[in-house]
């Protein structure tokens, strides 16, 4: 004996029905058109909403409303087939919920610790690999002065080690230094070297001019 399932099925294809028209049809989902056909009782809400299903179903394919009910109650048995309550029906709304726990309070001290860690290590690293900053303030490149000494003023790392033509100098705790160099008649050119404690070194030259 046909099922109810079968039924709807067989008059659908037999009338070149496609679902999706069924759907557009019935307002019913083709996910549920389908369980229907396959007599999968599981896959859909409870009884009372089966057998409205059924009755638009079979509206819309000209079937008879009270024998397609007759054969579905046939087959019913609510004892092998439980409903299954859709979690639209059952969960009309979801709101998720953050909740802190003292774990995640944990868990998230201990993340910003491990960042912490590697960002000092990726300064370190970059210090190691990293030639040191340097700056020259004065003089400027192609400066001109009318007497034969001129100020190197500048800033750089306060660990490196600062050389100005090859003579080292002193810097203060913040890496400035000021050092007054004797020159020539004609063309200077000073060569200021900053040298980091990993051996990187930094260098900037600057010629000066002595008017005649």
């Amino acid at each position: 004996m046909r099922t109810v399932g079968q039924i709807l099925k067989e008059t659908r294809e037999a009338k070149f029905y496609t679902l999706e028209e069924v759907e557009k049809a019935t307002k019913i989902r083709v996910e549920l058109l389908e369980a229907l056909e396959e007599d999968n009782f599981s896959k859909l809400p409870p009884e009372t909403f089966i057998q409205g299903f059924i009755k638009n179903y079979g509206k819309f394919l000209g079937l008879d409303a009270n024998k397609l009910l007759a054969v579905f109650r046939r087959d019913y048995e609510a004892s092998k087939h439980p409903p299954k309550i859709l979690e639209s029906f059952s969960n009309p709304l979801k709101v998720n919920k953050f909740n802190i726990t003292p774990s995640r309070i944990l868990g998230f001290v201990v993340v910003t610790i491990i960042l912490a860690f590697f960002a000092y290590l990726w300064v370190e690293y970059r210090q190691f690999v990293g030639a040191p900053k340097l700056e020259i303030v004065s003089p400027t490149e192609g400066q001109t002065v009318e007497v034969p000494v001129v100020f190197v003023e500048g800033n750089t790392d306060p660990e490196a080690k600062l050389t100005v033509n090859n003579q080292e100098i002193g810097l203060d705790a913040n890496g400035y230094f000021r050092e007054e160099v004797k020159l020539n008649e004609s063309t200077n050119i000073i060569s200021v070297v900053s040298t980091s404690k990993f051996g990187q070194a930094s260098k900037v030259d600057r010629t000066v001019f002595v008017k005649k």
